[in-house]
């Protein structure tokens, strides 16, 4: 063990860390998620927009939690996740297992959901679908009150984003979202919560697959839109098999998606919420302690709380070399 950290360290001191625009995403795997296979707890990890398939695991949330929507609150840093289980706010520390109640914002159908952030951060944005209506909360992200309820007549939406400041075309503070059509097609909506109404509707196109669920949606720092979009095949009443979970661009001005690639291709990460924003901008995966340096105090954090940093579910040689290939590639 002692050879292995004197490698370790003499990597480290080798390989810079930069900071950049947004490189990685935090997402979250819910736990109980319809029974899709594999999701046994919440999972927090850390996907490459770069690259998907390159998934670091960086803690366990809890065990049946269905996780439906999160996002980073401007002003704190803070990392935050709407549970549909319990219908809870929930701060989630990216550092250790678990999490922490915010407040629970009452009573709210359970189901798919998501969430997002005003620009200020004093609001948060929660929705899901109720029968033929979209139904999207205004919370207090203090108290976790309910200041307005709205119900909208659209289709399924499960993912919110919130245009940040300074973008290039559209308006900042506007809502946006996913919506599922029942037959089998997506739509980016523009949500007006003043009149209750959807602004504009446009047909999501390049996809590849027929959708079945859109668990992530959220705006980059440099104004860029990225999606989640997964696909499933009910096997037997409430038993999903995974299709497919890909990363995508998504031009609001024509609905054209790009797609990056699938999430993690060894079907692992069943459902995911996309989580990109300035708070987590120059993130690398192997910087675990994440206080910007590539140094001793991540290979003894990777040690100390034998970090799934493979993300197969166990701690063991896999994850030591995953981490040494991640550590000498280094961060963009």
């Amino acid at each position: 063990m002692k050879a292995l950290m004197t490698t370790f360290a003499m990597m480290c001191a080798s390989v810079p860390v930069l900071a950049g625009t947004p490189t990685h995403a935090y997402i979250i795997e819910g736990s109980g998620f319809f029974g899709a296979p594999g999701v046994d707890f919440g999972r927090l990890g850390l996907v490459n927009l770069s690259d998907p398939s390159d998934v670091a695991t960086l803690s366990r949330l809890a065990d049946d939690l269905r996780f439906g929507g999160a996002d980073i609150r401007p002003g704190t840093g803070g990392l935050s996740a709407f549970e549909n289980t319990t219908n809870g706010l929930r701060g989630v520390d990216p550092m250790n297992d678990g999490n922490a109640l915010i407040d629970s914002v009452g009573f709210m159908d359970s189901g798919v959901a998501g969430m997002a952030y005003s620009n200020d951060g004093s609001i948060v944005y929660l929705t899901t679908t109720v029968g033929a209506f979209v139904r999207i909360l205004e919370v207090n992200a203090d108290t976790a009150e309910v200041m307005a309820q709205h119900n909208i007549i659209t289709d399924s939406v499960s993912s919110l984003a919130v245009v940040p400041e300074g973008h290039p075309t559209l308006n900042p503070g506007d809502l946006y979202g996913l919506a599922l059509t029942g037959f089998g097609s997506l739509r980016l909506v523009h949500i007006d919560l003043g009149t209750d109404s959807i602004v504009s509707s446009t047909s999501v196109i390049g996809i590849g697959f027929d959708p079945q669920f859109e668990t992530g949606l959220d705006f980059s720092s440099d104004g860029t839109l990225y999606a989640i979009i997964q696909g499933f095949d009910e096997v037997a009443p409430d038993i999903f098999v995974e299709i497919s979970s890909h990363l995508y661009t998504i031009n609001p001005g024509n609905g054209s998606a790009n797609d990056l690639g699938v999430i993690q291709g060894d079907g692992t990460w069943d459902a995911v919420t996309l989580v990109i924003d300035d708070g987590v901008s120059d993130v690398c995966a192997p910087d675990l302690n994440m206080d910007g340096e590539l140094d001793f105090f991540d290979i003894s954090f990777l040690l100390q709380n034998s970090v799934d940093f493979n993300g197969d579910t166990a701690f063991d040689f896999f994850d030591i070399s995953s981490f040494l290939q991640a550590l000498n590639a280094g961060c963009p």
